[in-house]
């Protein structure tokens, strides 16, 4: 109950700062060969629209978006997201099929993606993030049509075989989804051919045709294998974004610290960062994510001529 109370507080204090993000010009989509997709709840319409004016900015290029209504959008938010970026298509989220996915959970997300892809390509963008500098690796990866992911915290920096990954994963004992996996891949005989990497799916980009719903079905089918009941607890469409990616063509890590999650770490340079996911057990501390989020809204209030 704390928790919630604390993060009503700092999303409220959030959308009071950046204000004037709502007097800055809409985006309006010009690049039908990329598509943006994010899902997207009530409470989180300000920090979404700040993660999209700021992605685009940094790429110079307004691609399709396409926003998943995790169910709670409201005809308020729904207005307040067309004046700013018209022509944006809000999907309900009972309108994507589970498929033999679990249900939930950005399940239907990474399914919406699998549908999108097989004529676009797309890129996953979580509400709280912020694109603050040149993001031109992000850039070649869309143009070369290669899928990209952004470390998870602390992440083995490449991506490898997936045996490797399991080794490395032996002593993490945590009890979450993702850890019961990777410290049992080599408990299937497919390891042995198969990539891992160990990204973050708030920030990915998935190359043109590079997967495709039976791609989705079939990694999950696997990992139902060892994690059983634990598959259908959250995490587990992560692990499945982490594996549709590594074991693409040409696949991409985005260099940490230029693109990073915020942990509130004291030695990592944040402040030079291009890319930064502000993870919900670190968003608002310090009031590094306000800070940065002010700087940006001026930023973008500049170029328009108006005052931030």
């Amino acid at each position: 109950m704390f928790f919630r109370a604390r993060r009503a507080l700092g999303r409220a204090w959030f959308d009071f700062n950046c204000r004037a993000l709502l007097s800055t010009p809409p985006v309006h989509s010009s690049d039908d060969k990329l598509t943006l997709v994010s899902m997207l709840c009530h409470g989180e319409v300000v920090m979404y629209l700040l993660a999209v004016k700021s992605f685009c900015g940094q790429l110079g290029r307004n691609p399709e978006v396409v926003i998943l209504d995790d169910g709670t959008l409201t005809k308020s938010d729904n207005a307040t997201l067309q004046a700013h970026i018209p022509g944006a298509r809000i999907v309900p989220m009972t309108e994507v099929t589970p498929d033999h996915c679990p249900k939930g959970s950005c399940w239907e997300r990474l399914l919406l993606i699998g549908d999108l892809v097989k004529n676009t390509y797309v890129v996953q963008l979580d509400s709280d993030t912020l694109t603050a500098n040149s993001i031109a690796e992000v850039a070649q990866c869309i143009d070369a049509n290669r899928c990209f992911t952004l470390l998870g915290d602390g992440s083995h920096p490449e991506i490898e075989p997936m045996v490797n990954a399991c080794a490395r994963s032996k002593a993490n004992m945590s009890p979450m989804v993702q850890a019961v996996c990777e410290r049992s891949f080599d408990q299937l005989p497919e390891s042995a051919s198969l990539k891992y990497v160990r990204g973050n799916a708030g920030f990915t980009g998935f190359a043109k045709g590079a997967i495709d719903r039976e791609k989705i079905v079939w990694y999950s089918d696997l990992m139902r294998r060892i994690a059983r009941e634990k598959w259908d607890e959250w995490g587990s469409e992560q692990v499945t974004s982490n594996l549709l990616i590594a074991n693409s063509a040409a696949a991409q890590v985005l260099e940490f610290p230029k693109y990073l999650s915020y942990w509130a770490h004291a030695d990592v340079p944040y402040d030079d960062a291009s890319f930064i996911h502000f993870i919900g057990p670190h968003r608002y501390s310090n009031g590094f994510y306000v800070e940065s989020a002010g700087r940006i809204i001026a930023t973008l209030a500049k170029a328009a001529g108006l005052k931030a």
